[in-house]
């Protein structure tokens, strides 16, 4: 009565014959046993001026600034995570190849994930997500909702994203199994990546993949983020070549030739990060916050 009919308490309370006071108690009640559960859709208006001096600037397909209603890290995740959501669903075809990395902002757009009419979809991993200790990088959980959206057959790459040597990154790469997964990323028309940056935060370092270090010594050489766990500088360059042929994975110039490189990234902490992704030409389509717009855009000294 209260939630669907738009009837008010004490008029329920009149019907049933009980207090109003009741009613009151009762629908808490169904709040919190989940019978009723109460959603806020913000309206996902892209930030325009901003979209669009990024998008003019560095010659992108698209551009998608979500603003920032609530200033939390999480809603914003959810923002983006609808947003991209919506976009796939927009330019997904069928047949296609969908590339997909891994990482915290990717966790929040498979969340908002719908199932999609498209028929004979692919899902392949970017990069690999085993770790080197109990920490996750959620690859699997990530390609499970992919592959649940749009009922698509998946295409796990089972190894770590950084090994130990260049010798053993050729090793396995030149497996057969490994080599096709590696081929059908090629293949892809859609990449969807997380744009991260350099910090002792990192999921890289908390997966175990650096030793203090080794890390300590990206950032002296001017790493200043990483795209499939690949580190790049503010001009865009790789960082460390060593490391960069002992990541296994898809490679940054294979991603910058797709028809959708979409890089996905938050908060004004991660405005290098994304103005090096872009000067690499890494990614064509780009989702962030109004935030972190703004914030690349102080640092270009670029006047919106």
């Amino acid at each position: 009565m209260y939630y669907e009919f738009g009837y008010k308490q004490d008029e329920i309370a009149k019907i049933e014959g009980i207090s109003k006071a009741k009613v009151s108690r009762l629908l808490d009640k169904a709040h919190k046993e989940g019978i009723v559960e109460i959603k806020v859709v913000y309206t996902l208006q892209s930030v325009d001026e901003l979209a669009d001096t990024l998008r003019e600037y560095f010659d992108l397909k698209q551009v998608y600034v979500v603003p920032v209603t609530v200033d939390h890290p999480d809603a914003i995740r959810n923002d983006l995570g609808r947003a991209v959501s919506n976009f796939l669903g927009e330019i997904i075809k069928d047949g296609d190849v969908i590339g997909v990395s891994w990482g915290t902002t990717l966790h929040f757009v498979v969340n908002h994930l719908e199932e999609y009419p498209a028929e004979n979809i692919k899902v392949v991993q970017l990069n690999g997500g085993i770790t080197k200790n109990y920490l996750s990088t959620q690859s699997t959980t990530i390609m499970e909702r992919f592959v649940q959206a749009f009922h698509a057959v998946p295409y796990m790459l089972p190894v770590p994203a950084i090994v130990d040597s260049v010798y053993l990154a050729t090793a396995l790469v030149a497996d057969s199994n490994v080599k096709q997964i590696l081929d059908l990323g090629r293949e892809a028309r859609i990449a969807l990546l997380g744009i991260g940056r350099v910090s002792e935060e990192s999921i890289l370092v908390k997966a175990g993949y650096f030793k203090h270090k080794e890390y300590d010594e990206l950032l002296r050489n001017g790493s200043v983020g990483d795209i499939c766990s690949r580190y790049f500088r503010l001009d865009g360059t790789i960082t460390d070549e060593e490391l960069n042929q002992r990541t296994v994975g898809i490679t940054l110039e294979d991603l910058s030739a797709k028809e959708y490189t979409i890089g996905v990234a938050n908060g004004e902490e991660k405005a290098e990060a994304i103005i090096g992704a872009l000067r690499g030409r890494y990614i064509n389509t780009l989702f962030i916050d109004e935030v972190a717009a703004q914030r690349c855009l102080e640092l270009l000294d670029i006047k919106k």
